[in-house]
């Protein structure tokens, strides 16, 4: 979507069950083919594998999650949570307004609703009409893939549609985030126990293989990854619910199925089975020019010596690592061009959760006094033993280092960019774990550590650091929310589609009232309500 060649005028692409919502699509005019040809179209023979049509919907919902589409990624993710989270930042002056100076771009901002609905929850509402006594395997698969895709898009905006979609209606209401996640813990317990007794009855049978771009069909893997989501989301909810996160926390790690635990178990949607596809990510950076490394990762890397900075950031032209700061003036599309890319290929696969989020999820579980099998200090080192090991790089004496902290921040073009330590910028959290530190520097120490390990899952990371405010970040230099957004705060939702102003309006104006305060990006969602603890 490198600017130059970009039509600003989003388009409708489709309608989707009866809601009003739409498929945003930007038509990007250079490379018009290459850009907008489906990849993964599915082929006849394929299509008549699955006598009732299951697998031909669940191939959309894997590939929807984080889209595989370029233009259809850009605008669901990388241009809201992946710059939000201090992973990555834009050099395009061209993008204006912009999110990464809160002037929020409501053209852009609707992506990550109207994709999730129209494929994740479109493609799950026709699975659910067709599945029958002898193919709840499928359902339960779904079930899983639903809620991966859906709380992405609930943690942006807060409240939705949810239990009422794919119930014949003129509108259908919005549901509290709280009532959503309490129907995730359900869907995600009736896929573990439905896979478990499938895995019991029919040992060996992999039904979903020609379908299944991230385990190959075997079920015994989705039930680790439905395991470790229901712990995801069990944190996601320990400051405002913290009983519910304890019961449901405490069963995902409890469950005989298991958790994701090595990386061989990560969830990584795959090319396989002759479906192939472009790495979205690589697509927008290599391709579109549009995105490089963040200032605060870069920051971080850098200041703990940390070889993962070489496995997730390619040098630049002077043989540096560099990123770029969020929110500041963009004066032309060249100044900051000196930034690094990221180092990832056209067929790296796309992430969805891999084993050191798990060691984190449980390390904080412990350091609430949760039974998690462990210690806090033993699963946080694991984390970062897993993260390395993903990453190909040994740790060294990483977990020894008790003194190195985030660097500073010097800026390509403005010295006014910078960010010392001393500032609210920049974090004075070590690597080594210190028992005798106080809960809040131990909270901090996990997350900064699980955040690094979360790269490059901008949406994920976004939604941690709002909960918790860890790592710290360094606030925008430039904000254009027009006062909505507080800088120190940083922005915590995307307001709701205009779209669903436009074609939902009753539902959609109810809907404000479930939230915290104005339908804006400074307002906090119901699990980023409570005092930090």
């Amino acid at each position: 979507m490198k600017t130059k060649y970009l039509n600003k005028k989003f388009g409708i692409a489709l309608a989707c069950i009866g809601l009003g919502f739409t498929l945003l699509q930007s038509a990007c005019t250079k490379n018009f083919e290459k850009y907008n040809t489906n990849k993964y179209n599915l082929t006849d023979s394929l299509l008549k594998i699955d006598g009732e049509g299951l697998g031909t919907f669940m191939l959309p919902m894997e590939l929807g999650v984080v889209n595989s589409t370029n233009y259809n990624f850009q605008v669901q993710e990388n241009l809201n949570a992946d710059i939000f989270s201090g992973f990555m930042m834009t050099a395009d002056a061209g993008f204006n307004p912009n999110n990464h100076t809160y002037g929020l771009n409501s053209g852009w901002n609707t992506a990550a609703f109207d994709l999730g609905f129209g494929t994740i929850m479109a493609d799950w509402v026709q699975v659910k009409a067709r599945v029958t006594a002898t193919s709840q395997d499928y359902l339960a698969v779904a079930n899983i893939l639903k809620v991966e895709g859906m709380h992405r898009v609930t943690d942006v905006y807060g409240p939705m549609p949810y239990t009422q979609v794919g119930v014949k209606a003129f509108s259908v209401p919005y549901d509290s985030q709280e009532t959503i996640y309490k129907t995730f813990f359900d869907e995600l317990d009736f896929a573990i126990k439905t896979l478990t007794q499938y895995v019991k009855d029919h040992p060996g049978a992999t039904p979903f293989k020609p379908y299944d771009l991230i385990y190959g069909g075997d079920y015994k893997e989705w039930i680790k990854f439905a395991n470790s989501l229901k712990l995801r989301l069990a944190i996601r909810i320990s400051m405002v619910n913290p009983a519910m996160a304890k019961t449901e926390a405490e069963s995902a790690v409890s469950d005989p199925g298991g958790l994701i635990t090595t990386n061989g178990d990560n969830a990584y949607v795959k090319a396989a089975n002759g479906v192939t596809f472009t790495n979205p990510l690589w697509s927008v950076c290599y391709e579109y020019l549009d995105i490089q490394a963040g200032a605060p990762l870069e920051c971080y890397l850098q200041g703990y010596n940390d070889p993962r900075l070489a496995a997730y950031f390619v040098k630049n032209k002077n043989g540096e690592y560099r990123g770029i700061r969020n929110g500041i003036v963009l004066d032309n599309s060249d100044e900051y061009a000196i930034a690094s890319n990221l180092n990832l290929t056209n067929t790296s696969p796309i992430r969805f959760m891999a084993a050191s989020e798990i060691s984190f999820l449980r390390a904080e579980g412990a350091l609430r006094g949760w039974s998690m099998g462990g210690t806090p200090q033993s699963f946080y080192e694991q984390g970062v033993n897993l993260s390395f090991d993903q990453s190909g790089v040994a740790p060294g004496n990483y977990l020894s280092d008790a003194t190195s902290t985030e660097a500073n921040y010097v800026d390509l073009v403005r010295a006014s960019n910078n960010a010392s330590a001393g500032s609210k910028d920049i974090s004075t959290i070590t690597i080594k774990w210190n028992e005798a530190d106080t809960y809040q520097r131990k909270l901090e120490r996990i997350i900064t550590q699980k955040w690094l390990g979360l790269w490059p899952d901008g949406n994920e990371a976004w939604a941690e650091q709002r909960r918790t405010n860890y790592p710290v970040l360094m606030r925008v230099v430039v904000n254009n929310s027009q006062g909505t957004i507080s800088t120190d705060n940083f922005i915590r939702r995307l307001p709701f589609s205009q779209k669903e102003y436009d074609t939902n309006k009753d539902q959609v104006t109810k809907a404000v009232s479930l939230l915290s305060g104005p339908d804006n990006g400074g307002t906090r969602l119901w699990w980023d309500l409570a005092t930090k603890n």
